[in-house]
């Protein structure tokens, strides 16, 4: 998939995250407040894999991406390399994000409050990364299962249908495109409105349970 492709996959998984973080009351921190670090900290998560690219392609370019796109060229990366398109590699420092935070917070090397911060950042990226995943596992192409073998990949649609080609950049990108950006208008205002729908709706259901 493609830089806005991918641009708009992290802007969904955002409001998921945003939306399942509430139901779990994780953060002390108002909901408005961390939803809009979740959606930026998302879209850069989301384009993140693909500075694996050779520099020139590139679309940020910026000095920390500078330095991450040598240190992956260094270790022998290229796109879709093991460091940025590995399932197991996003699984690993997902589970890292979440753990790591509080085991500081342990060891007094910083307070709750800022824990929850560095989490909320680091929740953000990995849904942007996660969601970058799943838009790449929609092209023939797919994305490694494990780091370490090239041959296994994991892919939700076929090399192609007929005429029609799962690749990059053609008329399945562009109907994927449209399909997400439409979601995300509708996920957008339930993630606004989430907090109301979930006091209201438990209001509702409770007095429905009372009627009957």
């Amino acid at each position: 998939m493609t830089y806005p492709t991918h641009k708009q996959y992290a802007v969904s998984l955002a409001f998921i995250a945003a939306i399942v973080l509430y139901k779990l009351n994780m953060f002390s921190i108002q909901y408005f407040v961390y939803l809009p670090i979740i959606i930026l900290t998302s879209k850069y998560g989301g384009v993140f894999p693909d500075i694996d690219h050779s520099w020139q392609n590139v679309k940020e370019k910026t000095i920390p991406n500078w330095i991450l796109n040598k240190l992956i060229h260094l270790t022998g990366g290229r796109h879709r390399s093991w460091q940025t398109h590995s399932i197991d590699i996003v699984a690993v420092f997902t589970l890292l994000c979440l753990v790591l935070p509080n085991i500081l917070v342990e060891y007094n090397k910083i307070d709750k409050f800022n824990c929850e911060i560095i989490q909320i950042i680091l929740i953000g990226f990995c849904s942007g990364w996660i969601s970058h995943i799943v838009a790449d596992m929609t092209t023939s192409a797919g994305v490694r299962l494990f780091c370490w073998c090239k041959k296994i990949t994991i892919k939700i649609v076929p090399k192609s249908i007929g005429k029609l080609r799962f690749n990059t950049g053609n008329e399945w990108e562009e109907f994927v495109f449209k399909c997400v950006k439409t979601i995300n208008i509708v996920l957008g205002a339930i993630c606004v409105l989430f907090p109301i729908i979930d006091m209201y709706g438990y209001q509702v259901v409770g007095y429905i349970e009372q009627v009957i």
